[in-house]
């Protein structure tokens, strides 16, 4: 057991180191935590900085505490100053202003740094790392000003980067040069993701390396890649991964490798200090996430204590969460002794996989949303065997459980564990609800749910019955009101009486061979036809991933503009007509094609005002009922041309 009345020391006021500090404080009330941060800020969440540089929380929701140099609290004191030197023998450390503060206990959570990539003008003016609260807040700043964003890194932080720097202005690039998100992906998930990206506004340039960043005046204004290409930008951010601090325990005579190297209680070679997070190797493992980091505190602090609890490592846990598009690999996706079960629908963005050994989860990934994701965890968590039936429903329908209903989380046990990382129940979250705490932000407050990666914020949701918010997009203001021309050039199309000759003194008789000349019938007829082959582009653009110019919201753009004209057209060589047989069935196609992509263009135009938790799946009804439509028309016409020629 410890003595008790021990001086204890954290160097680091990350998430991890945080936490180290409030768990050694806690399990004794006479211990002294001294808190070392060199970032000029109060502690703060940095697994939140990519919901701040999106602008899904403020920047007070990401503060973790308050830094000071003397605390009314005899229990922690933190202290703005870096540490330079560990005096093992003395058993002290020494800050920047050069005073020593004695230790009895010393714990390491220095984290990683970013790593710098070996590009040709990196240097430059507005290229950018994203890692801490100022890298994020000079983000933040080039984002309002920016035209063109370039992500290098297509990992987990140049996703979030690449999502959080796109405005309805902007354009981003990612480069995906191997893999996106994690090479754990086969190559449909890499599509699907993909898609899902294109969606959200970043473009993908995949297998084509970057050889220079190019400048002018010393600033970026584009990045010129293998292939020839130049991409005309002015700001890149890099994301291009980390490497563990080991300076200061290098320089005291610690053992290191890529990390400092750590037992199953997380004690570095000497017996008096610990390593936590980013900066430990346990195993031969180093982690660049901060979930492992809180993982390994629990041993460390129960080791102070005088206990044993051996830290045995962690999943390589990956999550992600964009738009209604939350993506993640859980548990050990990597075991070649799992069986694997792959349901996969890159129409509806959805991929899903399973990794089982003997009928016990192991681990899993999906990209989309997924309802069973609670119960899914539940079944990692507990080793609960799955029964053969719902693996077979699994491959035809994507889901486990389709058959019995899955709980809402408002019906799951007080002791359903909601937020994985801090722990928080159910129950827990019901009572602070009912203590008035009916906002995302004042619920996660008073419970610290949500607070860490922020990947359980949809079931708060459903406990708040609170809407999530949706994508904004590009021309949403011109694009709403062609739909909504559209919507009455139509109504007029069927309302209207038809026009007859000579009916109207004011239709004179040049204007009259519009409808009724056979030349002009031929004009508007053939140019009908054209404008319905070039609206179907945007359906091949998104589906052929060779025709990837452009960004997809202008090419929506277009698709409105040349669904507004052929309705006139339309208008123009029928007459207000809706003619007989299978004239009819074209006319009404057409105006059902119509009427189903105008819905289409209000719903997305309007997406960013509208907050139903249905909309997304209301706008996919109407497009694949537009697009089918669409496709119809082509032969309609075909067969219309014929017939008038033929017959």
């Amino acid at each position: 057991m410890q003595a008790k009345h021990q001086s204890l020391i954290v160097i680091g006021s990350g998430p991890v180191g945080i936490r180290a500090a409030r768990m050694l404080a806690g399990q004794n009330p006479s211990h002294r935590v001294t808190v070392f941060g060199e970032e000029p800020h109060a502690p703060y969440n940095r697994v939140q900085l990519s919901l701040y540089l999106s602008g899904e929380v403020g920047r007070d929701s990401i503060n973790i505490g308050e830094r000071s140099e003397t605390s009314t609290n005899t229990q922690e004191q933190w202290v703005n100053s870096r540490i330079v030197e560990i005096d093992r023998r003395q058993k002290r450390v020494v800050d920047e202003n050069h005073k020593s503060w004695p230790y009895d206990i010393l714990v390491i959570a220095t984290g990683s740094t970013a790593v710098v990539p070996d590009i040709p003008g990196i240097d430059l003016e507005n290229v950018l790392r994203f890692r801490t609260l100022a890298d994020t807040e000079s983000l933040l700043e080039r984002k309002e000003q920016s035209h063109g964003v370039f992500v290098i890194g297509s990992g987990p932080l140049g996703i979030e980067a690449a999502l959080g720097m796109k405005t309805r202005e902007n354009r981003v690039f990612l480069q995906a040069r191997n893999y996106l998100l994690d090479p754990s992906l086969d190559k449909r998930a890499q599509e699907i993701l993909a898609d899902s990206l294109e969606t959200a506004g970043v473009h993908v340039l995949q297998g084509d390396p970057i050889t220079h960043i190019k400048g002018q005046d010393g600033k970026v204004i584009g990045v010129q890649l293998e292939s020839g290409k130049l991409i005309e930008c002015d700001t890149v951010v890099y994301c291009t991964g980390v490497t563990p601090n080991t300076g200061l325990a290098k320089d005291a005579g610690l053992e290191t490798a890529r990390g400092i190297l750590v037992n199953d209680v997380m004690q570095t070679s000497d017996p008096a200090i610990y390593a936590v997070g980013e900066c430990a190797e346990h195993g031969g493992q180093t982690y660049g996430v901060v979930a492992p980091g809180f993982e390994q505190v629990s041993p460390m602090s129960t080791h102070v204590s005088g206990f044993a609890m051996p830290y045995k490592g962690s999943p390589g846990n990956i999550q992600l969460k964009f738009g209604s598009q939350p993506s993640a690999l859980i548990g050990d996706v990597n075991n070649p002794h799992a069986r694997s079960y792959v349901y996969a629908n890159r129409l509806k963005g959805i991929y899903r996989k399973l990794f089982v050994i003997n009928q016990r989860l192991i681990g899993y990934i999906h990209i989309g949303r997924w309802d069973e994701l609670p119960s899914l965890q539940e079944f990692l968590t507990t080793e609960q065997k799955i029964k053969t039936r719902s693996l077979l429903q699994f491959d035809k329908s994507g889901n486990l459980w389709r058959d019995s209903a899955q709980k809402h989380v408002k019906d799951q046990p007080d002791d359903y564990i909601v937020c994985l990382c801090e722990s928080v129940t159910r129950g827990t979250l019901t009572s602070a609800m009912e203590g008035g705490n009916r906002t995302m932000e004042s619920l996660c407050g008073a419970t610290k749910a949500g607070v860490t990666c922020g990947s359980c914020k949809p079931l708060l949701a459903q406990l708040l019955d609170a809407p999530a918010p949706n994508l904004v997009m590009r021309h949403y203001k011109p694009i709403y009101w062609f739909s909504v021309v559209a919507i009455v050039l139509m109504a007029m199309t069927v309302l209207f009486k038809p026009i007859g000759i000579g009916e109207s003194a004011q239709v004179t008789w040049q204007l009259e061979k519009l409808w009724f000349d056979n030349f002009w019938k031929q004009v508007s007829g053939y140019t009908l036809l054209a404008l319905s082959l070039l609206a179907a582009g945007l359906s091949i653009r998104k589906r052929w991933k060779k025709l990837n110019v452009g960004h997809l919201d202008d090419w929506r753009y277009v698709h409105s503009i040349i669904g507004v004209i052929a309705l006139a057209v339309l208008m123009i060589h029928t007459g207000l007509r809706m003619g007989n047989n299978l004239n009819f069935v074209l006319m009404a196609v057409f105006l059902a094609a119509t009427l189903t992509g105008s819905l289409v263009g209000v719903f997305m135009a309007r997406n960013h005002h509208w907050t139903d938790l249905k909309l997304r799946q209301h706008r996919t009804w109407w497009s694949r009922v537009h697009y089918t439509l669409l496709w119809m028309l082509p032969a309609l016409l075909g067969y219309h041309i014929f017939a008038v020629y033929y017959f």
